[in-house]
């Protein structure tokens, strides 16, 4: 009995060995957490996932963006896309039968995600708001 559980301790202590850059992880949390909900800076434009929806949102022509909460207030038919995990496959409905189905590969303490295909030919990289792409890309 001490073998079965002695190698059932250790099983679980291997399986829970997997790398943070290639583990995606949904939920809510720290941005130290591998986790896409937030707010992640596209270059002009800021993407931002909640528990199930993805928003693109503009910036107001200065530099700025609105918050959500202001985004959603100034563009009430703009409802964001719905998204979902399918084992570590990030799914966004775009519409009209179309979906974008992107692997999250978390880098820079979870500061950056590189987004890649099934394949893994790369995609994009996103970078949480507010993050020194100086200091970690």
């Amino acid at each position: 009995m001490k073998n079965v559980f002695f190698a059932l301790l250790l099983a679980v202590s291997f399986a829970s060995c997997v790398p943070e850059a290639v583990f995606p992880i949904s939920g809510e949390g720290t941005s130290s957490e591998a986790t896409i909900l937030g707010r992640w800076d596209a270059g002009n434009v800021r993407v931002e996932f909640t528990d199930d929806k993805r928003f693109t949102i503009y910036g107001n022509g200065d530099g700025t963006f609105p918050t959500l909460e202001q985004f959603t207030q100034e563009n009430p038919g703009l409802t964001g896309n719905d998204w979902w995990y399918e084992g570590e496959v990030v799914v966004v409905d775009l519409n009209f039968g179309n979906f974008s189905r992107l692997v999250p590969m978390f880098k820079c303490g979870n500061q950056v995600i590189r987004w890649v295909y099934e394949d893994g030919s790369e995609h994009s990289s996103l970078f949480r708001e507010g993050h020194d792409i100086t200091a970690c890309n």
